[in-house]
């Protein structure tokens, strides 16, 4: 069953539940108003049949018969009268109105001797009727009863006529609801229609685009409209991304390819030396580093890797990276700074949180001019602890900033052969936020355009970390660690450090 009559079962159903309570409560309340109508007409038939007898007061003393009106002449039609006399045994029938003459039997013979007014429903020759039993008393002694019946036919006839009333109206409502849903639902559901024609057109065609016009309000479907148009667009840039790291990818394989070639032709021609192997190798680790990268992020999109996680020294690892760093940099002009190095410990892998630093100097060195610094840091903020990769590089403009981490994406190309030092294929960062996932932290992003940039890995604590010892000093009261670590433009690593600590 489609969405749509799904739809218009559920608005016709509650629709036909909210017509039979009403309905109910409808004919419930006529029926009492009916059967208040025909009470009150017996009473006041009662009422006249008894102020209008005359003998009350003699029957007690002389027990003669009651003088009655004439009960045939009164102006209530429909309306039977009898009148017992309840002081013999059994009790005798003293009047009764023409209409009911040749019925001699009590209309309701329980009732006899009542005191009080009494109401009932009785059948009589298959008839259903209402009797009313009232006392005719003098000077405090019951005398009679006087019993008053009326034919409840007409009260029947017209709640059988309410309930045709209703249930046909109700069919009909109930109809014109479903002809309503039918139509409105069939203007309502057409933006939904046309995304699945269009989806549909997409996994026929492959043209990512497509997209949809909206000129109704901005309700509900006008959003879904929106969002739709919103994924297209993103997965054409996605798509495009794929298309243009496919092709970067080609063009990175065939160079070191090319050159590995060339190199071989060399050697073949001149016998091994010593650049060309040097060559080949540098050529085929580019190669190697890129094919990693790739497995990694494929084994951890279907779940195959799996880290091993074990308490470290976040301060040694920064300082491992900062060594390290020297073989990023090269012969580049390039200052590597090293500050706020705080003795932090955190749960987590040490080769991955290792190759995170590393992923993001490496992107820090790409993008920093010559004359440039990166500095490196590490410090405690509540229970995080942050790892810090600042440069003076040329930054990330605000339109880029949200799809860095994207896997493939890479600059503007213009922008980045203008200022890129280097090329990859746009998975270093990628690969940075994935590992940060694993780890259950987070990272931020600080950048000016032309200034330089600035992340901020947190990764939470696993302990309380003691306080930093006095200056000079570690928290084992040797020496302190480096308060800085620069890498110089020749690659070496030169720690400036204070004296002993007195």
């Amino acid at each position: 069953m489609t969405f749509r009559k799904r739809l218009i079962l559920y608005f016709s159903g509650l629709l036909a539940i909210f017509i039979l309570v009403f309905g109910v409560l409808v004919y419930a309340v006529l029926d009492s108003a009916l059967m208040q109508s025909v009470d009150r007409r017996l009473e006041e038939t009662a009422t006249l049949v008894i102020n209008n007898s005359r003998g009350l007061s003699s029957l007690v003393s002389t027990q003669r018969v009651i003088v009655l009106p004439r009960l045939d002449v009164l102006s209530f039609p429909g309306v039977g009268v009898q009148v017992w006399s309840v002081d013999r045994d059994p009790p005798q029938l003293e009047a009764s109105s023409n209409n009911i003459a040749a019925r001699e039997l009590p209309l309701n013979e329980s009732a006899l001797g009542a005191t009080e007014p009494v109401y009932a429903n009785v059948t009589l020759n298959e008839h259903a009727m209402r009797v009313l039993t009232s006392p005719m008393s003098a000077g405090g002694e019951l005398l009679a009863n006087v019993q008053l019946v009326m034919s409840l036919r007409a009260m029947h006839e017209t709640r059988q006529n309410l309930l045709l009333v209703m249930g046909l109206g109700g069919s009909l409502v109930v109809l014109a609801s479903i002809a309503a849903g039918l139509w409105f639902s069939q203007r309502a559901l057409r933006p939904i229609r046309r995304i699945a024609a269009a989806a549909a057109s997409i996994a026929r065609t492959d043209d990512l685009n497509t997209r949809l016009e909206w000129q109704g309000p901005s309700d509900d479907l006008g959003r879904l409209v929106s969002v739709f148009n919103d994924m297209m667009a993103r997965l054409q840039g996605l798509f495009s991304v794929q298309q243009r790291f496919v092709a970067d990818v080609s063009h990175e394989l065939r160079t070191p390819l090319t050159a590995i070639h060339g190199n071989l032709d060399l050697i073949r021609r001149y016998g091994m030396d010593e650049p060309s192997l040097e060559a080949i190798e540098g050529e085929a680790g580019r190669m190697a580093r890129m094919v990693d990268d790739l497995l990694l992020l494929a084994r951890a999109d279907y779940g195959g890797l799996v880290l091993e996680l074990k308490t470290l020294d976040l301060d040694t690892l920064l300082l491992e990276a900062g060594r390290e760093a020297k073989l990023l940099v090269g012969e580049r002009n390039l200052d590597i700074e090293m500050r706020r190095l705080e003795p932090l410990r955190a749960r987590g892998n040490a080769d991955r949180i290792k190759q995170l630093l590393l992923n993001l100097v490496d992107n820090a060195i790409k993008f920093t001019p010559d004359g440039g610094r990166i500095t490196l840091g590490l410090y405690r903020d509540a229970h995080d602890a942050v790892l810090e990769v600042a440069d003076s590089g040329i930054g990330i403009v605000p339109e880029d900033r949200q799809r860095i981490y994207d896997r493939f994406w890479q600059a503007d190309p213009s922008r980045r052969r203008a200022q890129q030092h280097g090329q990859d294929a746009g998975l270093g960062l990628s690969i940075v936020k994935w590992i940060v996932d694993a780890h259950q932290g987070r990272i931020d992003l600080d950048s000016t355009p032309g200034k330089g940039t600035t992340f901020r890995v947190r990764l939470p604590l696993v302990q309380e970390t003691p306080a930093l010892p006095p200056q000079g000093e570690t928290a084992h009261g040797g020496r302190r660690r480096p308060a800085w670590l620069r890498v110089r433009r020749n690659g070496e690593i030169a720690a400036q450090q204070s004296g002993d600590a007195s």
